[in-house]
């Protein structure tokens, strides 16, 4: 008996821990974004993560960036960049790990924040 209550304990504990799993990746397809202005530049930054491939278990991303340097208290031209990356899931720790440049982005869905390194994006659209 004792054995048949522990088996059922580890399927639930299994279960359980796929749920939250499968919560956390339907959290994350979305656009997110991040402001940031300092005395000498002022930096926009958004990132489009697409929806989960099963077969490559990745997620694809676009990164978009606006940059503008600040000079005598005045602002430049505006400069844009925009890259694609393809972000490996890690079931394991919960986060995306973008191979291209070594980042790893980790995922909060109660305050609706994804972390880049040190950079906290807000979600705006997407996603639960």
């Amino acid at each position: 008996m004792k054995t048949k209550m522990l088996f059922l304990s580890l399927c639930l504990a299994a279960l359980w821990s796929c749920k939250g799993s499968k919560d956390l990746q339907s959290f994350i397809p979305g656009t997110y974004i991040d402001y940031a202005r300092g005395e000498y530049s002022e930096s926009s930054d958004t990132l489009i993560i697409g929806e989960f491939n099963e077969i490559k278990d990745s997620y694809p991303i676009i990164r978009k960036t606006g940059f503008r340097r600040i000079g005598d208290g005045k602002p430049g031209r505006l400069e844009h960049a925009a890259e694609k990356w393809l972000g490996i899931w890690d079931g394991e720790s919960g986060s995306i790990q973008v191979p291209k440049n070594s980042k790893i982005i980790s995922f909060y869905p109660d305050s609706g924040v994804l972390l880049l390194g040190t950079r906290e994006y807000r979600k705006i659209a997407g996603g639960n």
